[in-house]
């Protein structure tokens, strides 16, 4: 069906007018890393919010304040969590993932690899979105927390964020 009626298009754009300000309103106070995507627990906080507030502004049976209520108290245990991680590093390493190295110097780390169930075939495609036609030229490959991979190009000096994933002193 196309077009059901006036009244529930007038109904829909009412709740967008209602939740967007209370996104903004939402980021502005809670910071950006509310929706940002620096790890696992924010992706779930924007899939889960982002369900909720599709959901409320399509679907005719959703009470706005419910939303507003839900999201909040996301957003909210989403703050609560960064909060701790950031003041106890305990914390922090229980709930988070680290980076981790899969490529180091011309070598795949093939425990890393298959830790991360990462291919060859994903890490050289990343190598060649960064920019790069040989890997000889790449220094290292870093699966980082939020899922990404990051590429280090080959220098002079060992970056020392590097050497750290190497678990190399300084």
């Amino acid at each position: 069906m196309f077009f059901e009626s006036w009244s529930e298009i007038a109904r829909i754009v009412t709740t967008t007018l209602i939740i967007y300000p209370f996104l903004i309103l939402a980021t502005h106070i809670l910071g950006k890393r509310s929706f940002a995507k620096m790890n696992n627990f924010d992706w779930i906080i924007t899939v889960a919010a982002g369900s909720i507030l599709g959901s409320a502004i399509l679907l005719k049976d959703v009470v706005i304040v419910e939303v507003l209520v839900a999201v909040s108290l996301l957003l909210f245990l989403q703050y609560l969590l960064t909060w701790i991680s950031a003041h106890f590093s305990t914390f922090d390493k229980v709930v988070k993932t680290s980076p981790q190295l899969v490529f180091f110097d011309g070598e795949y780390l093939e425990a890393a690899m298959k830790d991360t169930r990462l291919t060859s075939t994903e890490v050289e495609a990343s190598v060649r979105k960064a920019g790069f036609g040989d890997l000889s030229t790449v220094m290292a490959v870093v699966f980082e927390a939020d899922g990404e991979l990051s590429i280090v190009p080959k220098s002079k000096n060992y970056d020392q964020l590097i050497m750290k994933l190497r678990n190399v002193p300084d």
